[in-house]
C-alpha cells in the first residue's frame, strides 16, 4: 500500500504504526519501521502515530528523513519506556509533539525542543522518565501538558523553567519530583495553570509571573516537606488549593489587582509528628517560634475567601491570612486555628459559616474536659473576632456554643444588620446562648432562625422576649409552616435592647 502511494504520487495524511511484541520472533526490527517510515515521507505524510517496542540498551532515533519532513505537523511516540535521542537536525515544522511512555538521558531535553522546534504549538509529555533538568524558551509554544513523568532525585536541584511569548496552558498532574524542584514560569500570555495529583518529595519553590494567568488551580497533590506558591501575576481572577496534603509550611503569597475568588478546600496535613527530614524553607516563609506547620496566605487584593477543610486535626495547624480588602467568606467543614491571624476582616461584608464539631459530647461539662474542645474554644473565640465587621452573617450555632463555655461577655458587631442562625440540634436548650450572643448586636435589622427539626418554641408568643430582644422595637414577620424557621424584623429599622434593670435606673 505505502509503495504504490510513493510511485502514484498519492499523497498521505496520517501513519499509524503500533507494533508491540516482545518476543523476538515477532519482532520486526526498528529498521523495518523506518522504512515504513521513510516511504510516508516521501508521500508527504502529516501526521505519526507511532507504538513500538524497543530494546532499553539500544534505544530508539527516528530516521533523518523525519526531521526533513515539510509536511509533518504531528508526531505521537509511544517506545514502551524505551529510550530517545533527539538528532541535531530538528523539526523545523512540527506543531504538534507528543512522547508517550520514553526514557529521556538527555540533561538539556527542554532546551533542544526550544531550540529544534521552532514552530511547535503543543507538546505533550505522558509517562517520560529521566528529566533532569527541564528548560523551555519557545516562543511559538502554545499548550504544555505533562502527566504521569518521574523528575529523578538523582539530580540535587532540578530546574523546571519555562518562558515563552505564546504560552496559554500549562497542565501538570501525575507527576513525582522527587528532588529539589524550583519551579520558574515567566509567560506573559500563560492564561491557565492546573497542577493536580502529583507528589514533591522535597522542598518545592514555584514562583509565577504571568501578566495574562487567570486561573491557578492546584489539586489532589501531596507536598511531603515546604512549599511556596509565590504569585505575581496582575490579571489573576481566580485561584484554588484542594484535597492537597502538607508535611510542613504552605506559604501562599498572591499579588493580583484582578483576584476575585481564593478556595482552601479539603486541605490536609500528613502526620502530627514532625518528620526529621524537614528542610528549612526558604526565607519567604518565617515560621518564627509557633508551629512550623501552618498555611500562611498573603493576598492584598482577595475579595473572596472559600475555606473547607475535613480534616478533623485541622484546628491544630494555623491558618494565617492577610487579606485586607476581603468582603466575602464562606468557611465549611472542621475548624481551623485563626490564631495566627494578626488582623482583623477590616472590610468583611458578607461571611458564610458552617463548621462542623470533629467530636461531639453528651454533656457540657464532658466538652470542657475534653482537650480537643478546650483547643476549640480559643478557636470560635478568634473567629467571631474575626468577623465582627460584617454587615451580613450566616452562622451555625455551634461556634457560638463554643465561644461561651468560657466566656460571659459577648463579642460586639458594630455593623452587622442581617443575621441568619443555622441551630444544631435543639432550639430549646441554645436559647439562652442565643440571647447572649444577640446582646453584641446592638444594629440588628434582621434575624432568621432555621431549625434542623421541629422547634415549637417559634411559635411562642414570648419568643422576642425570650431571645433578649425588646417586644416593642422587634416584630415577628413569619414563620414557618414547618416550625423550623423564623424571621424577626426590627421595627421602623430601629434595634433596641431590652434591658433587664431599666426599671431601676428610672
Amino acid at each position: 500500500m505505502l509503495r504504490s502511494r510513493e510511485k502514484t504520487g498519492e499523497g498521505l495524511v496520517r501513519l499509524l504504526v503500533h507494533w508491540f511484541c516482545k518476543q523476538r520472533k515477532f519482532d520486526i526490527g526498528g529498521t523495518v519501521v523506518n522504512s515504513w517510515v521513510t516511504i510516508a515521507t516521501k508521500c508527504g505524510v502529516e501526521e505519526l502515530d507511532m507504538l513500538v517496542h524497543v530494546d532499553p540498551l539500544r534505544g530508539y532515533s527516528l530516521p533523518d528523513c523525519v526531521y526533513k519532513c515539510e509536511s509533518l505537523r504531528a508526531l505521537k511516540l509511544n517506545l514502551q519506556m524505551g529510550r530517545f535521542s533527539f538528532q541535531i537536525l530538528g523539526f523545523d515544522w512540527l506543531k504538534d509533539l507528543w512522547l508517550d511512555s520514553v526514557t529521556i538521558g538527555d540533561k538539556y531535553f527542554g532546551q533542544r525542543i526550544s531550540d529544534w522546534c521552532k514552530c511547535l504549538k503543543r507538546l505533550t509529555l505522558e509517562n517520560v522518565d529521566g528529566i533532569n533538568d527541564f528548560t523551555l524558551t519557545n516562543s511559538s509554544l502554545e499548550e504544555l501538558e505533562i502527566s504521569g513523568c518521574r523528575f529523578p532525585s538523582s539530580f540535587s536541584g532540578g530546574k523546571f523553567s519555562i518562558s515563552g511569548s505564546s504560552f496559554k496552558v500549562l497542565t501538570i498532574s501525575r507527576c513525582q519530583f522527587k528532588a529539589l524542584w524550583h519551579v520558574n514560569l515567566n509567560c506573559l500570555s500563560l492564561e491557565n495553570l492546573t497542577v493536580q495529583d502529583s507528589e514533591f518529595g522535597r522542598v518545592f519553590v514555584c514562583k509565577i509571573d504571568c501578566e495574562s494567568l487567570e486561573t491557578l488551580e492546584v489539586c489532589g497533590s501531596n507536598f511531603l516537606e515546604a512549599c511556596q506558591l509565590l504569585v505575581d501575576c496582575p490579571s489573576l481572577i481566580y485561584a484554588m488549593i484542594s484535597s492537597c496534603r502538607f508535611a510542613n509550611v504552605c506559604f501562599l503569597n498572591i499579588k493580583s489587582f484582578s483576584l476575585q475568588g481564593l478556595t482552601l478546600s479539603e486541605c490536609k496535613f500528613s502526620s502530627l509528628e514532625i518528620g526529621s527530614q524537614y528542610s528549612k524553607p526558604k526565607k519567604e516563609i518565617k515560621v518564627g517560634t509557633g508551629p512550623c506547620r501552618r498555611i500562611i496566605m498573603k493576598a492584598e487584593n482577595l475579595e473572596t475567601l472559600n475555606v473547607s477543610s475535613s480534616d478533623a486535626y485541622s484546628y491544630e495547624f494555623p491558618l494565617s491570612i492577610s487579606a485586607p480588602k476581603l468582603k466575602d467568606l464562606w468557611w465549611t467543614g472542621d475548624p481551623i486555628d485563626f490564631s495566627y491571624l494578626n488582623q482583623g476582616m477590616v472590610s468583611l461584608l458578607n461571611a458564610r459559616i458552617h463548621i462542623k464539631p470533629p467530636c461531639q459530647h453528651r454533656s457540657e461539662e464532658s466538652d470542657r474536659r475534653c482537650k480537643h474542645s478546650k483547643s476549640l474554644i480559643y478557636c470560635a473565640a478568634k473567629l467571631l473576632q474575626c468577623l465582627s465587621e460584617a454587615r451580613f452573617l450566616s452562622i451555625n450555632t455551634w461556634p457560638i456554643e463554643i465561644f461561651f463555655m468560657q466566656n460571659v461577655s459577648p463579642i460586639v458587631f458594630k455593623k452587622l444588620q442581617n443575621l441568619v442562625l443555622l441551630t444544631d440540634g435543639s432550639f430549646a436548650d441554645q436559647i439562652p446562648i442565643i440571647a447572649s450572643f444577640l446582646k453584641g448586636l446592638p444594629n440588628l435589622r434582621r434575624l432568621i432562625i432555621k431549625c434542623d427539626q421541629i422547634s415549637h418554641e417559634l411559635s411562642d408568643p414570648n419568643l422576642i422576649d425570650l431571645l433578649g430582644l425588646n417586644s416593642r422595637s422587634y416584630n415577628l414577620t413569619g414563620i414557618g409552616q414547618d416550625l423550623k424557621n423564623v424571621k424577626i424584623e426590627a421595627v421602623q429599622g430601629q434595634a433596641q435592647w431590652r434591658v433587664q434593670n431599666a426599671g431601676k435606673r428610672r
